[in-house]
């Protein structure tokens, strides 16, 4: 048995016992009661003070996950209202909260169930336990304590001594060891008993003051339990009935974007318009139904964050979580209209039919029309076209007649974006605001708690033109729709699906794309199309040379070609779709082919090719790039090579000359400084070495003959440093004078000349 089962049978043991002698109240969880209107409870009298609940009327969900909730019913005379919430989002109400009587009332203040954190109220007990102990922990905590035990014999009384724990042996050395537990207490007597706590031992507390601080430990522990419902209080003060509207945001689910682009099989037109089918999927985890609410979806993502403000606060700890956002793996693409931002979008209406209404519960009551009612309104079911087969007539009343078209199964294919179409008729009024643009259902839905819905939000038309995408990052060949959003709807980011008659084609992701952009959206993998490509090495040549200001510029240019092949293996033409990356610094030469479309960082080639064979798209770039020589500390192997560079230049070679000339004027110049600089340094160290010898002779006569050697050797060397010295100053003098005469070439140098 562990230490945690243990410390649970002697809390049970305890619970029952103090049943037995004291009588305990049990708190259950305050019910979540339905949310309903106070308009349908009976009307209270006015000024009475009933509460009443407010039901969510408006839910207005956003991408970074917050939503926007509006309540409304009546109050009359001075009445409280009571909305439930959770206390995660009790942290939102409090700091979003906004209430408004319509007909002059006063709000005199909201007030819900606070509660002290569960460690801050155990601490003022004086058990010392936290709100996960052990049997150990328990019985240290009431240590010196009355107890009376039983079960092991005779009932014994005193006081608790210590809990000890230790391992058993058993007699099967096979078996493990198991845990004992060994209770000491001294009776008022002063004897000292030990007994074995086994599970028919009972341990009773003596102290009433200890037995009601145990009790008040064990409500707490229950009572936390039920503490993630709060109630909002809102006191509204006022005469007569009145309109009453609560708001706030909450954190719920993401709403997702999901499309269908449908479209026939023709391909002897690759161009035309498509169905944009646009759908949205909404969760509902808030704990209570949304019943017939006004939903509205905001695409945009305003800053929110959380603060715990419904904790009372011991210390300063503000909780703000990091923002996040989802990581997307299928690849998207640039859209070409970078240059102009979108302009702000007005409200329209996001279908082509009206919608229909029934008594269906649900997404399906509330949007497509079920029970009594009819699954579209009447305008809709007139223009629906109806399908048949080959041979079969369509039966119909002579006013359905009137305005059906029948199709036929061979047409289908043809028509099958049209039939699509008329089978979804989202009722949606869309409005650009701020940054953000919104997708507003016209009529009411109905979303249960812990459900959720694809709910249709927009259907409209768009020019799509089918392409094959290729570029080097990605080099295997893609099925793309190239389309222009001629709708006045801002697409959201989302995930589409493509339908080509009746039949699955791929998906993909779209980013969100503005009235009127174009965009490229890849779905599938294009094997009848391959494309190789073919690159020039570099090549580099010298277009300018400027000498200004004692500085040399070289201008050069770098070129670089590329040729893409498109290989079609397909039995229709092609037409394909090139990305070829830009970099930096380089451009299109001026008998290059130019782009069809241009982003920030790649322009796109459009080639056709036809069933079988190839297309071909050249591209030539350049690149130009300035060298800079400082020429009065330009030596003779940089000159060299600016020098064969310019071999066609004879106006650089005239302008050079005399600037090469002074340099190795003053070079021959330093040459000879060098070399008298050596001697004279050659002649000090000599002279050192003789006074050195002198130093050490002695008095004797021979070396007095030596000391008279080494003296007139002295005097030699000192009229050499002397004429070397005088030679050094004269070349000092001369190398000054060339230094200005190069300086003055440098200067009066100047040329501009492109090659």
């Amino acid at each position: 048995m562990t230490l945690h089962r243990t410390m649970s049978a002697a809390l049970t043991l305890l619970a029952i016992t103090l049943s037995a002698n004291a009588q305990t109240s049990s708190k259950s969880a305050p019910a979540l009661h339905p949310i309903v209107s106070a308009a349908a409870r009976p009307t209270p009298p006015t000024g009475s003070g009933l509460s009443a609940q407010l039901p969510v009327t408006s839910v207005s969900l956003y991408k970074n996950g917050v939503g926007f909730f509006q309540h409304s019913g009546r109050v009359i005379g001075d009445q409280s209202v009571t909305i439930d919430f959770t206390s995660d989002q009790l942290n939102d109400v409090l700091q979003s909260l906004t209430a408004i009587d319509l007909q002059g009332g006063r709000i005199s203040g909201a007030g819900y169930n606070s509660t002290t954190p569960l460690d801050q109220q155990l601490k003022s007990l004086s058990l010392g336990l936290d709100d996960d102990p052990s049997a150990l922990d328990f019985y240290k905590a009431i240590r010196g304590a009355r107890i009376e035990v039983t079960g092991s014999g005779s009932s014994i009384s005193g006081r608790l001594l210590s809990l000890e724990l230790h391992e058993a042996s058993t007699e099967d050395s096979g078996k493990k060891s198991t845990e004992k537990r060994t209770l000491t207490v001294v009776s008022d007597s002063g004897t000292v008993r030990s007994i074995d706590l086994t599970p028919s031992v009972k341990v009773r507390l003596l102290d009433s003051t200890l037995h009601t601080d145990v009790n008040r430990y064990l409500e707490l522990l229950d009572t936390n339990r039920n503490q993630g419902l709060r109630h909002l209080n809102l006191r509204d003060i006022g005469t007569g009935a009145r309109d009453l509207q609560v708001s706030y945001i909450s954190q719920v689910p993401i709403w997702k974007s999901t499309y269908r682009i449908l479209f026939s099989d023709d391909a002897k037109s690759p161009t035309g318009a498509a169905t944009l089918q646009g759908w949205s999927v909404v969760d509902n985890t808030t704990g209570s139904d949304w019943n017939n609410v006004q939903l509205t979806l905001v695409a945009g993502a305003p800053q929110s964050f959380i603060q715990p403000l419904s904790t009372p606060y011991y210390s300063r700890r503000p909780e703000i979580p990091l923002p996040q956002e989802a990581q997307l793996t299928p690849q998207t693409h640039e859209s070409g209209d970078f240059a102009a931002a979108p302009k702000p979008v007005s409200a329209g209406v996001a279908g082509m039919y009206g919608m229909g209404s029934g008594n269906g519960g649900g997404i399906a009551g509330s949007l497509m029309g079920g029970g009594g009612g009819r699954a579209r309104s009447a305008v809709a079911a007139a223009a629906a076209p109806v399908l048949a087969s080959d041979s079969a007539t369509f039966n119909a009343t002579d006013d359905e007649n009137a305005s059906a078209t029948v199709i036929t199964g061979r047409s289908f294919s043809q028509n099958y974006d049209l039939l699509a179409a008329n089978s979804i008729a989202p009722n949606t009024t869309t409005n650009a605001f701020d940054d953000f643009f919104e997708y507003k259902l016209a009529q009411p839905i109905t979303i249960r708690k812990n459900e959720s819905a694809l709910v249709p939000i927009l259907q409209t038309k768009i020019d799509a033109e089918r392409v094959t995408l290729w570029s080097a990052q990605h080099p295997v060949a893609l099925r793309a729709l190239w389309i222009t959003n001629t709708s006045n709807l801002t697409l959201d980011r989302g995930s589409f699906s493509i339908v080509e008659s009746g039949s699955f084609g791929g998906e993909g992701l779209l980013d969100p794309i503005h009235p009127k952009e174009r965009r490229l959206l890849s779905y599938a993998a294009d094997q009848a199309v391959r494309v190789t490509t073919s690159r020039r090495s570099p090549s580099s040549r010298i277009t300018r040379f400027v000498i200004a200001d004692g500085w040399l510029r070289q201008v050069s240019v770098d070129s670089r070609s590329v040729e893409y092949t498109v290989h079609d293996a397909a039995a229709e033409p092609r037409t394909v779709v090139i990305e070829h990356p830009i970099t930096d610094g380089w451009a299109l030469d001026s008998t290059s082919v130019k782009p069809t479309e241009t982003t920030p960082t790649i322009n796109r080639y459009t080639a056709v090719a036809q069933p079988g064979d190839k297309a071909v798209i050249h591209i030539d770039e350049s690149h130009a790039h300035d060298q800079n020589w400082r020429l009065v500390e330009t030596n003779d192997a940089q000159f060299n090579i600016i020098l064969h560079n310019a071999a066609p230049s004879p106006a650089l070679l005239a302008a050079l000359q005399p600037i090469i000339d002074a340099k190795h004027a003053v070079a021959g110049i330093d040459k000879q400084i060098t070399d008298k600089q050596a001697a004279i340094n050659s002649l000090v160290g000599d002279q050192s070495r003789l006074r050195d010898n002198l130093s050490a002779l002695k008095s004797t006569e021979e070396e007095r003959t030596l000391a008279r050697r080494y003296t007139a050797e002295l005097n030699v060397q000192e009229d050499q440093l002397a004429t070397l010295r005088k030679d050094l100053d004269t070349l000092q003098q001369q190398r000054a004078t060339a230094q200005q005469d190069l300086n003055n070439k440098i200067s009066n140098a100047k040329i501009d000349e492109t090659l």
